[in-house]
C-alpha cells in the first residue's frame, strides 16, 4: 500500500493539464497556503504526498487537519458558514448537499467541470454530483461495501467458500462462532453494526434491507418520496439482526466489532468497504482472507450501496483559484491510483487501470471490478437524508437486543413506528408524496 507509484514529471504534467483555465497564476499560487480537512486519518499520508508534489510544482504550501469522521463533520458544520473553515474538505455526498444548498459550495468552474464530464467518471457518478442542472464538487472515492471472509476459519469449519445468500450466511456463522467454557463468545460468526453514533448504523441496516427487497425511501417520480420499509422486507431485515444476536447467537454487542475484529481474527465475516484491505496489510499481513459480494436475499440479486465521498472547495475560501487547481490535481489519474494504494479506499475515477493492483492484491476485485450481476443502490442526494438515517440509527441498537423483538407483532410495530418517523421527516422537509 505504501509503494510510491507517481513519477514526479507525470504528476507535474497532471497538475498543469488540469488547470489550463488558470494559467498565469503560478506566482500567486506560490504565495498561498491551503488548508485541507479530512475525516479519514488513513488519507493523511496520501494528502501529504500530494501536497509535497504540488508544492514542488507550484510552490503552494498545504496544511492538513485530520479528525474522526464525526468530529470532522461537526467542525465543518461550525466553521464553514463562518468563513473559518478549510479551503478544501472531503465529505460524503450525504453532507455535501447541505453545503451546496446553503451556498457554501459554488457550482464548479470550467476546469473542474471539464474534469468531471470529460470521461474520467461513470455517468452515475457525474449524476450524483449534479444538483438542479449544475455540478458541484468532484467524486473522490467510493464507499461501497463487500463481504470479507476468513478463509482459514471457513476451512476449519468445513465450509466450501463464502455464502451467496444471507440465509446461507447465518448457517455458516453458526458453525464459525466460538465460545469458551463459560459460554462467553470468543469469536463471532459475523460482525454486524450493533452500536455506534450517527447515520452509519442505519446505513449498515440497509446492507440487509435492500437485498431483502426494501428501501428507506421510495421516489414517486415527481420529486417526492415516502418510506419503503414498513413491509415484509423491513421486518425481515430487523429480524435478521435480532436472530443474529438473540436467537442464533452469532454476534454479541459485548465482543470486538468492525474492522478491528476482522483484522485481529475475532470475527469470521464482515460487510465493509475497501479500506479494510489497507488495515489488514498494515496490521495483519498474513491474514488468509477473501472478499465476496454482499450476499443476496434468497433467490434475489446481489445488491450493494453506491456511495461517494466528494472533494469540495469552500465557497468562502480566500484562495478559490488555487483551491480549485489543487482539487483537480488531487483527482488526477496518477493521484487516484496512489490514493487507493496508500489508503485502501477505491478512487472514484473509472478510467484507471487497476490490473497492477489486482495482481498484487486480488481481494480488490469486488471493489474495482465487481461482477456484472451486482446491482448498486445509490445514496439519495437530499439534505434530509442524514436526519432520516440518523433518527433511525438512534432506535436500531436498542431493538437488536430487546427481547420484545422476538415477538413478531412487536417487531412489526417497531418497524411501523420507525417508518412513520421517516415519513414525518419527509413531510417536514416538503419531500413527502405517494
Amino acid at each position: 500500500m505504501t509503494r510510491m507509484l507517481g513519477r514526479r514529471g507525470a504528476m507535474q504534467a497532471a497538475a498543469g493539464a488540469g488547470v489550463a483555465a488558470l494559467a498565469g497564476r503560478g506566482a500567486l499560487a506560490a504565495d498561498v497556503t491551503l488548508a485541507v480537512w479530512t475525516g479519514y486519518p488513513e488519507l493523511v499520508p496520501w494528502y501529504q504526498a500530494m501536497a509535497a508534489e504540488y508544492g514542488k510544482a507550484k510552490g503552494t504550501k498545504v496544511t492538513i487537519l485530520s479528525t474522526s469522521l464525526r468530529e470532522h463533520e461537526q467542525k465543518l458544520a461550525a466553521a464553514v458558514p463562518t468563513g473559518t473553515g478549510p479551503d478544501i474538505f472531503d465529505v460524503g455526498q450525504i453532507l455535501g448537499i447541505t453545503f451546496i444548498e446553503a451556498g457554501l459550495v459554488k457550482p464548479n468552474p470550467p476546469a473542474v467541470e471539464a474534469l468531471l464530464k470529460g470521461g474520467a467518471y461513470r455517468a452515475s457518478s457525474v449524476g450524483q454530483f449534479n444538483t438542479d442542472g449544475k455540478t458541484y464538487g468532484v467524486p473522490m472515492l467510493f464507499s461501497t461495501p463487500a463481504m470479507f471472509w476468513n478463509k482459514a476459519f471457513f476451512k476449519e469449519a468445513g465450509i466450501d467458500g463464502p455464502p451467496k445468500t444471507f440465509q446461507d450466511k447465518m448457517v455458516a456463522a453458526k458453525k464459525l462462532t466460538k465460545f469458551d467454557a463459560t459460554g462467553k463468545m470468543t469469536r463471532s460468526g459475523m460482525s454486524l453494526r450493533l452500536s455506534g453514533q450517527g447515520s452509519g448504523i442505519a446505513e449498515k441496516f440497509r446492507f440487509i434491507l435492500e437485498p431483502a427487497g426494501g428501501t428507506l425511501i421510495v421516489p414517486n417520480g415527481k420529486g417526492k418520496f415516502h418510506q419503503g420499509y414498513d413491509n415484509e422486507a423491513g421486518r425481515n431485515a430487523l429480524k435478521y439482526y435480532v436472530d443474529a444476536v438473540q436467537t442464533d447467537k452469532v454476534d454479541d454487542p459485548k465482543v470486538q466489532h468492525d474492522a478491528a475484529a476482522f483484522v485481529a481474527g475475532n470475527t469470521a465475516m464482515l460487510m465493509r468497504e475497501a479500506w479494510v484491505i489497507g488495515e489488514i496489510k498494515e496490521k495483519n499481513p498474513t491474514l488468509d482472507y477473501g472478499v465476496a459480494p454482499i450476499p443476496a436475499w434468497g433467490t434475489g440479486p446481489h445488491k450493494t450501496l453506491l456511495q461517494h465521498n466528494g472533494l469540495w472547495v469552500n465557497a468562502k475560501s480566500k484562495n478559490l483559484d488555487v483551491a480549485y487547481d489543487f482539487q483537480v490535481f488531487l483527482c488526477s489519474k496518477e493521484a487516484s491510483v496512489k490514493l487507493t494504494q496508500m489508503s485502501g479506499w477505491v478512487a472514484a475515477r473509472s478510467d484507471v487501470d487497476w490490473s497492477p493492483l489486482l495482481k498484487e492484491i486480488p481481494q480488490y476485485k469486488e471493489f474495482v471490478s465487481p461482477d456484472a450481476g451486482v446491482q448498486f443502490y445509490p445514496e439519495p442526494v437530499m439534505a434530509a437524508w442524514n436526519e432520516i438515517e440518523s433518527r433511525l440509527a438512534d432506535k436500531l441498537p436498542g431493538a437488536y437486543i430487546d427481547p420484545n423483538m422476538l415477538d413478531p407483532a412487536k417487531l412489526a410495530a417497531f418497524i411501523k413506528a420507525a417508518a412513520a418517523q421517516t415519513d414525518q421527516i419527509l413531510k417536514q422537509n416538503d419531500l413527502y408524496g405517494l
